[in-house]
């Protein structure tokens, strides 16, 4: 115990002792005289906050992504089930679905900006009208390069003109970031930055569902293909996580190395 008093009135005196050498400390530790600016220390404290929301965000990205792969993974495993324009489209996400009807060949949709083992080049959207009714489905045949100028579209070929497609389903969604907008004219075939079906509906006459198709492996007429509805690995938002947390340390680590100064 006297030991401890011993040592807090050491403390004491070194304190007032640097003081009187004109030293301004708010905390001295062992050797080192701490006085950061409360400007710095509320620079220092919104940066770290920013640094932890953004690494949280990440790891809940991570986990929605781990669902999302366990859903379609599970669902690729099911048998095909016939889908029809009046049946629900609640919980249909990558589904195995067999629609009948007729592809419309006359319009054609280059969905850009989309990339396969690392070339740009578009996606591949072809209407695809249900048997019984006028309602239409975005049928997605797969990725086509660019070609050597962006300035000539490559030559789509028609798909095979059957009565009954096969593939997986997915809600398209304008959720997040997006750049441009989507605006179809009546010249085929269009560009458009990303699939959105309320802009798309004028050209359709109402009638398009909210729903595509990734066309079968075992169907004819598609293009490269490598279907995925997680565009990113939940491991890499982990590791964006971890990145987060790492400047967090950073920023702290750099608060207490410029404020801390050597006393003698």
């Amino acid at each position: 115990m006297r030991g401890l008093t011993f040592k807090a009135v050491a403390q004491t005196n070194r304190s007032v002792s640097l003081l009187d050498r004109g030293f301004d400390c708010d905390m001295i530790i062992q050797n080192w005289c701490f006085k950061p600016s409360w400007l710095i220390t509320m620079i220092t404290l919104v940066v770290v906050v920013i640094f932890v929301k953004l690494a949280m965000w990440q790891l809940d990205r991570a986990e929605f992504k781990d669902l999302v792969k366990d859903k379609f993974e599970s669902r690729l495993a099911t048998d095909y089930e016939f889908f029809s324009a009046s049946d629900s489209l609640v919980d249909i996400d990558y589904r195995n679905l067999i629609l009948e009807g007729d592809f419309d060949v006359s319009r054609t949709i280059l969905v850009d900006n989309k990339l396969f083992k690392g070339r740009a080049g578009y996606d591949v959207l072809t209407p695809f009208i249900l048997s019984g009714s006028q309602k239409i489905v975005l049928v997605n045949r797969g990725w086509i390069g660019v070609g050597d100028s962006r300035d000539t579209l490559p030559v789509i070929e028609p798909p095979v003109l059957l009565t009954q497609v096969k593939g997986i389903a997915s809600v398209p969604t304008t959720e997040g970031f997006r750049m441009g907008v989507v605006n179809l004219t009546k010249s085929w075939p269009q560009v458009v930055p990303y699939t959105d079906i309320d802009a798309m509906q004028a050209s359709f006459s109402g009638e398009l569902l909210p729903l595509m198709i990734w066309l079968a492996p075992d169907q004819p007429g598609y293009y490269e293909r490598n279907w995925n509805p997680v565009w990113a690995d939940p491991d890499k938002s982990r590791a964006y996580a971890l990145q987060w947390i790492i400047f967090a340390l950073i920023a702290v680590g750099l608060y207490l190395f410029l404020n801390l100064r050597k006393v003698k």
